[in-house]
């Protein structure tokens, strides 16, 4: 079954956004990502599973202009899946840490990435860990460790994504094997979309709204009051709606 495993992020506002997640949500901010003993990325891990891994990337250009990306990360059988976009005509590469030169110097999972230009399949990728593999001291940290405790409570119930071509991006989820659970409503933007099924959570796809690169993020924390942040132009967060 393909899972929601985390969300990948590269902002130059990383500890802003997860300040105001930690204070929302009641979590604890994990250190990450820290090559050549460097803090790269921070994130918070949710009681459901799925965690948000921040990179800090470099100032605003002086246009004016933000940088801002974001990738989905699913779990899963890389072999299985590999087998199935190609069938689909996907065009994807699989990065395995048993054929790297060094594995002993490799991040402790393999990697299935889809190349640019293929709608939402290029902004997924599939990752399949491997538990107690030696590793760099970069990639040692609770945020990167599937059996970690949660930093609290809250759990992830809901991600939205916008597409401009809905038939397609649904047709990658099902070829992902992702179930569609049917149409979903929300008092908030995007308003309406299709859930699939992730495992710990759903993903809606939904028309455009905002920034191409807008993410949704539905929380249900320990809180007394349904309420929406925005930490950035791109991410909206909601607390406590009701699916």
């Amino acid at each position: 079954m393909i899972r929601l495993d985390h969300i990948a992020v590269w902002t130059d506002q990383r500890d802003e956004l997860l300040s105001v997640i930690a204070e929302a949500a009641h979590v604890g901010i994990m250190d990450g990502y820290a090559p050549g003993g460097t803090l790269a990325a921070r994130g918070v891990r949710f009681a459901n599973g799925p965690f948000l891994d921040v990179h800090q990337v470099g100032a605003p250009s002086p246009d004016g202009g933000r940088p801002f990306h974001r990738l989905v990360g699913l779990n899963g059988d890389i072999d299985q899946l590999e087998r199935q976009v190609a069938a689909a005509g996907l065009r994807a590469k699989a990065a395995r840490r048993d054929e790297a030169a060094n594995p002993h110097l490799e991040a402790p999972w393999d990697l299935l990435s889809f190349r640019k230009g293929q709608g939402l399949a290029s902004h997924l990728f599939v990752i399949a860990y491997h538990p107690g593999a030696p590793t760099l001291p970069d990639f040692e940290s609770p945020l990167y460790d599937p059996a970690g405790p949660g930093a609290g409570p809250a759990v992830i119930s809901r991600v939205w994504l916008p597409e401009t071509d809905l038939e397609a991006a649904q047709a990658v989820l099902a070829t992902l094997g992702a179930g569609s659970l049917g149409p979903v409503t929300s008092r908030l933007p995007p308003y309406e979309g299709t859930a699939f099924d992730l495992g710990p959570t759903r993903l809606v796809l939904s028309e455009p709204w905002g920034s191409p690169l807008a993410l949704r993020l539905d929380i249900e924390a320990d809180s007394e009051e349904p309420r929406m942040l925005t930490p950035l132009p791109e991410v909206m967060l909601t607390f406590n709606e009701a699916p």
